[in-house]
């Protein structure tokens, strides 16, 4: 839990300040700070770095760089990225400060180091860096012209390279990434391997993007990117074999990993395996029920009109986001402030605390093994209307997923024959099913005041919306904080 200190927002493990310096080996071994979220851990050292603690900031980002970010929510493949053999872009403490805090998606803290890094011999560092930082904007075009300038004065830099290389594939021009990912890979870059992949799956050649995710694995078993990404491969390719024999084996490490179940869902489904789809995908793991009225509302209107108005003035709702299509979602809201939001992610951690112990009773399901003790909810709220809907996916990073509804149109019937606003469980992206193969599909109508909960890695869709009325449902994932 966040206490508010001193010097802002500060984690449970970090001491109260004081005048005496700290006993600093006794918080690197503190079991607080072993369990503490990086990203928290990053945002103290750089409190106390700007209050001149510098010598407890510089142990504190010591302890991240060590530390694997296993707990890291979201893998950004241009940013997310292991120091090569080299570890060039280490080449000053302020650099490998600036690095950890893009890794861990703290932009404001990395640019403001990086504009304090003036040396000239450092300069292609600082402009890579600077293109990671216009990369998460957005901007491909400006990580593209920095990228050019850092390649002038550091043409062997592997860091430059790879960073170049994801400019290029954000300005769809994957064909001129091939030489420099070949490059930089021989440097020891993991990530060279996994973005060469996705330059091949951009060129449409699978096979030689399951050979550079393959490469990039064996290189780091424990670096999930090319691991992940090695199954649609595999499966582009029609190779639902190879599918099946690296899902087990990425699930024999990782238990529960929901990538490798919702492609071997796929996989089950192509080869005709219709009784161990049926065992993965089983139904019954997938739940309805009512949540209850959370208190303070004195009925479920009123509830959901305060939802329902929260959500609308959420200000990261943005236009087709992620898989919604001629729809609005927001970004994370799982940590909310606003009323009607905070009691609705109270209510749903309830629900999950439930079912995560019934499922630990009971593990004979591999969902079901792979229960957390300790999460956290990523959600967010969806609104859509004519033609809206969700494109077919699955959540890699949660082990169980849910969607609550708000707000249902009355035209979304149960004898509407093409079921309108339905939600529809079983059917994989279309490129990853051949068109004779009949996926088993499960359909359910929506109704306001529903949860659905499902395992993450089951795939799920919308049917689009005929309606002018709005459609509002709360989705969310929990992301386990105790697992690998």
């Amino acid at each position: 839990m966040l206490l508010a200190l001193g010097l802002g927002t500060i984690p449970a493990f970090a001491p109260k300040p004081h005048e005496a310096p700290l006993d600093t080996a006794a918080l690197l071994a503190s079991t607080k700070l072993t369990a503490a979220d990086p990203a928290e851990i990053l945002a103290v050292a750089a409190g106390w770095a700007r209050t001149g603690r510098e010598s407890e900031a510089q142990a504190l980002y010591d302890h991240v760089a060590a530390v694997r970010p296993k707990k890291q929510m979201r893998a950004y493949w241009p940013l997310a990225l292991t120091s090569g053999k080299t570890g060039e872009e280490w080449a000053t403490p302020a650099l490998k400060r600036a690095d950890l805090h893009i890794n861990h998606l703290q932009f404001d803290e990395a640019r403001a180091i990086l504009a304090a890094v003036t040396a000239p011999a450092l300069a292609a560092q600082v402009l890579t860096g600077q293109a990671r930082l216009a990369l998460a904007a957005g901007g491909g075009a400006a990580a593209l012209a920095l990228t050019d300038q850092a390649q002038k004065l550091a043409p062997a830099s592997s860091y430059t390279k790879i960073i170049r290389a994801a400019a290029l594939l954000a300005n769809d021009r994957a064909q001129d990434t091939i030489a420099l990912l070949t490059s930089a890979a021989k440097d020891g870059r993991t990530g060279a391997w996994f973005l060469l992949g996705l330059a091949y799956q951009r060129l449409q050649r699978p096979v030689e993007a399951a050979d550079a995710y393959r490469k990039g694995y064996a290189f780091d078993p424990e670096d999930f990117g090319p691991a992940n990404n090695l199954l649609p491969a595999l499966l582009e390719a029609r190779q639902y074999r190879d599918v099946l024999e690296h899902a087990d084996t990425l699930l024999a490490a990782r238990p529960g990993h929901s990538t490798s179940l919702a492609y071997k869902h796929i996989a089950l489904g192509e080869l005709g395996r219709t009784d161990e789809l049926a065992a993965l995908s089983d139904m019954a793991l997938l739940v309805r029920e009512e949540l209850p009225l959370p208190p303070g509302y004195a009925n479920r209107a009123a509830f959901h009109q305060a939802l329902a108005a929260e959500i609308a003035r959420e200000p990261t709702l943005a236009y087709q986001r992620n898989t919604t299509r001629f729809g609005y979602q927001t970004d994370d809201v799982g940590y909310a402030r606003t009323p009607a939001l905070q009691a609705l992610n109270a209510a749903l951690s309830g629900v999950v605390r439930r079912r995560a112990a019934a499922a630990r009773a009971n593990p004979a399901h591999p969902f079901h093994s792979a229960a957390p003790r300790d999460f956290r909810l990523y959600s967010w709220g969806v609104i859509l209307r004519e033609k809206g809907y969700q494109a077919p996916h699955f959540h890699p990073h949660g082990w169980l997923s849910g969607v609550y509804y708000i707000a249902v149109p009355g035209d979304i019937t149960e004898t509407d024959p093409a079921r309108a606003g339905w939600i529809e469980f079983g059917r994989g992206d279309e490129r990853w099913n051949q068109p004779s193969t009949a996926m088993p599909t499960t359909q359910l109508r929506p109704t306001e005041g529903a949860l659905f909960t499902f395992p993450s890695y089951f795939w799920h869709s919308t049917r689009p919306l005929r309606t002018d009325q709005a459609r509002i449902s709360y989705a969310f994932d929990v992301i386990p904080l105790d697992g690998p």
